[in-house]
């Protein structure tokens, strides 16, 4: 195997360059290459190490003991890769490759499962990552019926399971986009739970759907609102209205709900927005809203009762 690098052209024209683990194998109509995996655009391994890290990718997929030792990071990432070849479910390409056959070489006794007995004090974790909390937040939002919900709305498959995540994110690692994008990547294994990959999860997509779900705020509460409402019997009862607020760093000039007001965090200094929250009898969220920053309870009770 070897890695090689193309040049990609962007709608805009501009060009990048884009990187990819290809194998050489045996046809009767003499030798052919194939894509075993997209390295992606951010792949910076300096070009000296490639033919390294390609050969230690095999010998993780074939099971060899390696003869030479390499460095750290290509070790990192070829097994990185390996995981990903495998896990990615492409039976056919791990077993051309653990086999050295073209495809119509290999019979069906090399598809069959191989049991081992394995010592689980040789066990070592290679980059754990969290699935508990995944596991109930995903199972919840599928009681719920939420991912039918957003593929009501318009949602594709891969935009419905950024969505999904990002709401995850919120609820076990609550932060700014730019840290659920790294928890994404890194932390978490939400991605195998819902059969996808998020190791090359471009950041922008975090955003935007993030900015998907803000859209359909109101219809997502509403929906939520009632079901809940069904499956705990719940009292359409308001216990609770309160407001708080938040300031930006900067001028805010392009944010219409950004004004001075008294801010609850002594930042008075900077413009602010206002958040609002109803919640009922049992501490189930009813509305939420968004306000200017310069507003207070018993100007906005009416709005948020009336929507």
């Amino acid at each position: 195997m070897f890695i090689r690098a193309s040049i990609q052209k962007k709608k805009n024209r501009r060009e990048y360059k884009t990187f990819k683990l290809v194998e050489s194998f045996r046809t009767e109509r003499g030798p052919r290459q194939r894509s075993v995996l997209n390295l992606g655009a951010d792949f910076d391994l300096p070009e000296a190490q490639w033919k390294d890290l390609a050969n230690r990718i095999e010998e993780i997929i074939t099971r060899q003991e390696p003869i030479f030792k390499c460095s750290q990071e290509v070790e990192r990432l070829a097994r990185k890769y390996a995981r990903r070849i495998i896990k990615q479910g492409d039976t056919d390409v791990v077993h051309l490759i653990r086999s050295g056959k073209s495809a119509a070489e290999l019979g069906e006794s090399e598809y069959l499962p191989d049991y081992q007995v394995v010592d689980v004090n040789s066990t070592e974790n290679d980059e754990p990552r969290s699935v508990g909390a995944e596991h109930v937040v995903l199972e919840t939002i599928r009681k719920l019926g939420l991912d039918e919900k957003l593929s009501e709305m318009g949602l594709s498959r891969p935009w419905k399971d950024v969505a999904i995540s990002v709401i995850a994110g919120r609820l076990i690692n609550p932060s700014s986009e730019l840290s659920t994008h790294w928890w994404l990547r890194h932390k978490s294994a939400i991605d195998e739970l819902m059969g996808t990959d998020f190791s090359l999860l471009p950041q922008d997509r975090v955003y935007r759907a993030a900015d998907k779900l803000l859209k359909g705020r109101d219809e997502l509460e509403e929906y939520l609102s009632c079901k809940e409402k069904t499956l705990f019997n719940l009292q359409e009862r308001i216990v609770l209205y309160d407001l708080t607020n938040t300031f930006l760093e900067g001028t805010g000039k392009l944010n219409k709900k950004a004004k001075f007001g008294k801010s609850k965090e002594k930042r008075s200094d900077c413009p602010l927005v206002t958040l609002g929250l109803v919640l009922d009898g049992d501490g189930f969220p009813k509305r939420s809203r968004i306000f200017e920053g310069n507003v207070s309870e018993g100007k906005t009770l009416e709005k948020m009762l009336l929507g």
